[in-house]
């Protein structure tokens, strides 16, 4: 990899886990990226047995979606995304993104915090969630969205 060579451009480079999809469906859930704006390219990641192999004892969230407005670093933009099947607790998946988000910057490089966001879809809502929501604030991005949805849709 080049110095200086933007996290957002490292990642791409894994070609087998990449893809121009906005939209990820998997347990029944859905999340997708709507976006009008032609200058902005969007990358779809596929973190779990793909980019992230098998590491023992840990989970790693589904997906990472990136954005890049006008090939700008400032620009970047990184969306961690958990789909969850029915049943399941939003509490695990909030472990599985903090899990994936130190993942790829162990590997890849520093993202600043104002350049990440968290996904839950799916999943059951708990009393902990706010709590959740604040310690990722606090601790590892812009903002955790949940959803108990079986959609999602983000606009960029």
């Amino acid at each position: 990899m080049k110095e200086g060579e933007s996290i957002y451009h490292k990642i791409k480079k894994e070609e087998k886990c990449c893809s121009t999809k906005r939209s990820v469906n998997e347990h029944g859930k859905t999340f997708s990226i709507n976006c009008s704006d032609k200058n902005i390219n969007i990358c779809c990641v596929k973190l779990d047995k793909c980019l992230i192999t098998a590491i023992s004892n840990q989970k790693q969230c589904d997906y990472l979606f990136m954005s890049d407005r006008n090939n700008s670093p400032t620009d970047y933009s990184y969306y961690f995304v958990e789909l969850k099947g029915s049943g399941c607790d939003a509490e695990g998946a909030f472990e599985q993104i903090q899990q994936a988000v130190n993942y790829i910057k162990s590997r890849f490089g520093v993202i600043p915090k104002h350049q990440i966001w968290g996904f839950i879809v799916g999943g059951k809502d708990t009393q902990n969630m706010s709590r959740l929501k604040e310690r990722f604030k606090r601790d590892i991005g812009k903002e955790l969205k949940h959803s108990t949805g079986i959609r999602y849709e983000h606009k960029i």
